[in-house]
């Protein structure tokens, strides 16, 4: 028998080391423990729920209201995954509706977890690169972000790890054919899919498995249920607590550190938006309340359409629209909009000024932005508006819709013209809005149609939008001005008084 050297049983001995597998880590079950211990980071409770659910289940759908810290929570638990996973055996991928979403909201969240690790003296492994992508030091792939096209199917081809997690982030505007192309890669019962977002679209994959019976389980985060909820603060905004008491909620009392709160829903924000957008709006449902709105076949612009034009990135045309709705009374607002071929902005936004203040507003963005022509709202107090701007010698379109359209077979009134022709812009892809003009989305997403005895469409009167709680659409209907069909330059008359009673445009 031979009897080993002490020199021989150290070389076993690493040889030994190096063959067995490592010790699972003590946090492959306790991701919350691994973020704060790791991170040094609070999770509040829904945070908590989503990493646990992320542990043990499959496929995890995550509908939640605005500023919830739902990207944070995914970006941690992508980290969490290849750190706690064997190396080179796990991998993570991201994807969102637009690569903008993927590189500047969850990577960047990634890479801020990654430098925090490093701050604290215990580095994750390997580097996160601005390119989105994670590699082991020797080089190794083991996460991405990615935005195949929107019909590839086979966008994820290639991934071939035991242990993969996919973060679909923004989820309601993820197609379908990207939700096949994800489940492709996720066939083995390690890996996991998380899906999470604001449920905006009922028409859509991510609404579809957040149904009943689905088969994923599905979390809700209610703004009115998070942490900034607390007593003081919803009774400080009158208009919340009296939702509180409608709804039979109590306040929050969950403890979150105080340097986390001004990062998280704020009660004042909520009560703003009761009143501009109106609880029983869909947008409201969504980004307030966590829950897809009930939208039926007569809601005028889908909010697919809404969420595509958002996204849009066109190039200003050569002509330039001002449209102005000017407010009329109490909390209505006058908006002045500028369009540029497809692209449209809010550049004024004023309460409770007299129609001079207004006529100066509209001259001076004239000015600033070189329009070509402008369209005010000429029904009530916006006559006085366009008499004023008449009498400073500026050319104006005086918009009247409640006046006869020009297809009056088919629409009731040139509003339901002027409306029905914006539909067509957003149907064609022919409209870029702000992305972060959720006022605009809130409005144009909560006006509805009908179609008359005569087979006319009618666009919901003013008036009935607010038998339904809605304030005056009036971004939208500043939009809708500049997106009538367009009066040619030559058709303006200057200093002469073109009206007609039946028609719907009288042109100064």
């Amino acid at each position: 028998m031979t009897t080993l050297t002490a020199f021989d049983r150290q070389v076993w001995q690493a040889t030994l080391r190096h063959f067995r597998p490592p010790e699972p880590s003590p946090y492959l079950a306790d991701p919350v423990g691994w973020i704060r211990d790791r991170l040094g980071e609070h999770v509040w409770s829904k945070q908590r729920e989503i990493a646990e659910s992320v542990r043990d289940n499959r496929r995890t759908a995550v509908k939640s209201c605005h500023n919830a810290g739902k990207s944070w929570i995914a970006s941690r638990l992508c980290a969490w995954w290849l750190d706690t996973h064997p190396p080179g055996e796990a991998f993570v991928v991201s994807t969102a509706p637009t690569y903008k979403q993927v590189h500047a909201i969850l990577w960047e969240e990634i890479r801020a977890a990654a430098k925090k690790a490093a701050a604290k003296g215990k580095p994750l492994p390997g580097r996160v690169l601005q390119s989105d992508e994670w590699k082991l030091d020797d080089g190794t792939l083991i996460g991405f972000g990615r935005k195949p096209a929107d019909t590839d199917e086979h966008g994820f081809q290639g991934i071939h790890r035991r242990y993969v997690l996919v973060v679909m982030d923004e989820a309601c505007g993820i197609p379908g054919q990207l939700w096949t192309a994800v489940e492709a890669i996720t066939t083995n019962a390690d890996c996991r899919i998380l899906a999470i977002g604001n449920p905006d679209d009922p028409a859509t994959e991510f609404a579809e498995v957040c149904k009943p019976g689905s088969g994923w389980n599905v979390i809700r985060i209610n703004g009115l249920e998070t942490p900034n909820m607390t007593p003081d603060l919803v009774a400080a905004q009158p208009s919340l607590a009296e939702l509180f008491d409608r709804l039979g909620l109590g306040p929050s009392a969950e403890f979150v550190p105080e340097g986390l709160r001004p990062l998280m829903l704020d009660p004042e924000w909520v009560a703003d938006k009761i009143t501009r957008w109106g609880v029983e709006s869909p947008r409201f449902t969504s980004k307030v309340l966590g829950d897809f709105p009930d939208i039926g076949e007569d809601v005028l612009i889908p909010p697919a359409l809404i969420r595509a034009a958002q996204e849009r990135e066109c190039q200003p045309g050569p002509w330039s629209i001002l449209g102005v709705d000017v407010a009329r009374y109490g909390s209505d607002r006058t908006i002045i909009m500028l369009r540029r071929g497809p692209v449209a902005r809010v550049v004024g936004d004023y309460a409770k000024q007299s129609t001079t203040e207004t006529t100066g507003k509209v001259i001076a963005a004239c000015r600033e932005y070189h329009v070509d022509e402008i369209r005010v709202d000429g029904v009530g107090v916006g006559g006085g508006v366009v008499d004023q701007l008449v009498e400073q010698g500026h050319d104006v379109v005086d918009m009247q819709a409640g006046a006869a359209a020009i297809d009056s077979e088919h629409f009731a009134n040139a509003r339901a013209e002027w409306y029905w022709g914006l539909r067509e812009r957003f149907e064609a892809g022919d409209i870029d809005l702000d992305p972060a003009d959720d006022d605009l989305a809130a409005q144009l997403g909560a006006i509805k149609y009908k179609i008359t005895s005569r087979g006319q469409v009618q666009i919901e009167s003013k008036d009935d939008m607010r038998k339904r709680g809605l304030p005056s659409p009036d971004r939208a209907d500043a939009l809708m001005l500049t997106a009538a069909a367009p009066a040619m330059p030559d058709q303006i008359v200057e200093d002469e008084d073109i009206v007609d009673a039946d028609a719907s445009i009288s042109l100064y």
